[in-house]
């Protein structure tokens, strides 16, 4: 029997599931000890080809739109305790599964080992501050306890997912948490485990920059249910765009002239989710992650 078992959804990923897959390949757990399971979610490109080339790697196809309804579907296949996620673009450490196990068997009973994700630039940067953008506010794996958990890097006991029905496949972005936020509301610790490490790219130019603020808009829309929603939703906006600007201003890390450059980029990218709602407001649907 596999000890721990890898969902991948992937969406026209001709690009990026090489790599992945080449790291997995290259993991410290003997190959017989883990399953590979990709989940195509409808691709028009050379996706489904590129999984069959590797041995052992078990291909099935999700027609509806959705990673979430995707990482379902791959979570009735698993034949492991332990299942664990990553993204098609992303890069697991070779230890990362041998990791993942150590994490469980430090903590029983768990119900999310978060591991760490390492930003990398895949392509030369449009400019510096998306970059530094990226590197400031995405995948704060280190609050998993928060719920900020992120499916380019999670464990979880796979009857545990089965139990609670798995993710909301309904939802197109914001689904790791929601998942996360149920998983600790039913008794079970979302635990940070740093030497779990999966690398992942950097959206490093404002297109990629707008699309995934579209996408995440879109998962906080499509969660929340107080009324009047709207109101809601541009509340927390603000909130988070207060933090964000107080967190870029005080970064040690960033010169005087790239912290100001986040701030404009985040106020800009606040604008971007604030015409987001409107348009889902509006009846629009929100857009695929």
């Amino acid at each position: 029997m596999f000890q721990v078992a890898v969902v991948i959804p992937v969406w026209n990923g001709e690009a990026v599931l090489g790599r992945c897959l080449d790291a997995l390949a290259r993991q410290t757990l003997p190959r017989d000890a883990y399953q590979i399971i990709v989940v195509d979610n409808g691709s028009s490109d050379a996706t489904r080809e590129i999984a069959q080339r590797y041995p052992g790697v078990e291909l099935f196809e999700e027609a509806r739109p959705g990673s979430y309804v995707a990482r379902n579907l791959g979570i009735g296949r698993v034949r492991a305790p332990v299942t664990a996620f990553t993204d098609a673009d992303c890069e697991p450490a070779p230890d990362w599964l041998e990791q993942v196990l150590r994490g469980a068997a430090a903590n029983p009973g768990f119900g999310v080992l978060a591991g760490n994700i390492e930003l990398f630039d895949e392509i030369a940067q449009e400019r510096e501050v998306f970059g530094d953008y990226e590197r400031l506010f995405s995948f704060p794996q280190a609050h998993a306890a928060r719920g900020n958990c992120a499916t380019a890097n999670w464990a979880s006991p796979t009857a545990l997912l089965r139990e609670l029905g798995g993710f909301d496949a309904a939802l197109k972005s914001g689904g790791d948490r929601q998942m996360a936020l149920r998983i600790r509301d039913a008794g079970y610790p979302l635990v940070y485990v740093p030497a779990m490490l999966v690398r992942h790219p950097v959206r490093a130019s404002r297109a990629e920059l707008v699309r995934k603020r579209q996408r995440l808009s879109g998962g906080r829309w499509d969660r929340t249910t107080r009324s009047p929603r709207l109101v809601h939703v541009l509340g927390i906006t603000a909130v988070d765009t207060i933090r964000r600007l107080r967190r870029a201003a005080i970064s040690r890390d960033l010169s005087i002239g790239r912290r100001l450059a986040v701030m404009l980029l985040t106020l800009q990218l606040a604008g971007v989710a604030v015409g987001e709602y409107l348009h889902l407001a509006g009846g629009r649907k929100a857009v695929r992650d």
